[in-house]
């Protein structure tokens, strides 16, 4: 009778350890991240947790929307929701090329994609590198992220086209160019960002910088300049976060976007 009690005990004690074990795997089991779940892969985008994308998730890329063939280029990611969250990770892909960690912590390489090294508590932006492929042509960068408690609802980001150059268009290039105003990066920032333009043929350029009810904060860049792609710094260390507003004139073109600091 007693060697029939210690029995029991020790396989009720076993399937203890079972069911704590198996429980942790669970709940933990995405800690480290997960490859293979961003549109490149899926259609729909990210299915271990579930198949329906959330849309108060906001997943965020952003970076130079052209690069030179063979170059390496810093990218930044951002994964947000409303209120705060206690559990959250990320998977990015690239259509080609090669992506990379950087000097950033939190994130590791899972076969051939950035992925979280740990989870996310909270909202996240973090910097990985791009190196582009050897050749000219038109890369996608994909990501999903999540965000939440428990198994976090997750959203896909805004696919990126990033465009492929044998080279990258200089002041005072002669290269035929049109007129383009990029997205900043990183967005979101802290306290800079830098702003990237494209000029078709030399005219009279003003780029200037708004909040959000239009009033004017800085002007960039008031000149003439030739045809050939251009870069800027926006400082915000002066200004509260929120979002700004920035806008170029160039003759008869006119683009506006929106940024936003996060301090």
């Amino acid at each position: 009778m007693i060697k029939y009690h210690k029995k029991k005990h020790f396989l009720i004690s076993i399937f203890a350890l079972f069911l704590l074990f198996g429980i942790s795997a669970i709940i933990y089991s995405y800690t480290s991240g997960v490859a293979g779940c961003t549109l490149k892969t899926h259609t729909t985008g990210c299915n271990c947790h579930s198949s329906t994308p959330n849309t108060s998730i906001t997943v965020l890329l952003s970076g130079p929307d052209t690069v030179t063939a063979g170059s390496t280029n810093d990218f930044t990611f951002s994964v947000s929701t409303t209120g705060s969250f206690t559990r959250g990770g990320i998977d990015i892909a690239v259509s080609t090329g090669t992506l990379g960690i950087g000097t950033s912590t939190g994130i590791k390489m899972l076969s051939g994609e950035v992925v979280q090294s740990s989870k996310f508590t909270g909202p996240t932006t973090k910097t990985f590198t791009f190196t582009a492929p050897s050749t000219p042509g038109v890369v996608t960068m994909y990501a999903c992220g999540a965000a939440g408690t428990g198994t976090p609802p997750w959203n896909n980001a805004p696919n990126k086209t990033i465009v492929v150059k044998t080279t990258t268009g200089i002041e005072n290039s002669n290269t035929p160019f049109t007129f383009d105003l990029s997205q900043n990066y990183p967005n979101p920032f802290n306290p800079i960002t830098k702003i990237d333009y494209q000029i078709a043929k030399t005219s009279i350029i003003k780029l200037t910088v708004y909040n959000i009810l239009g009033n004017k904060i800085v002007e960039l860049v008031n000149k003439k300049q030739d045809a050939g792609n251009y870069s800027v710094d926006f400082d915000g260390s002066k200004l509260s976060s929120g979002t700004y507003i920035y806008k170029i004139e160039a003759g008869n073109f006119t683009s506006i976007k929106k940024m936003l600091m996060i301090k």
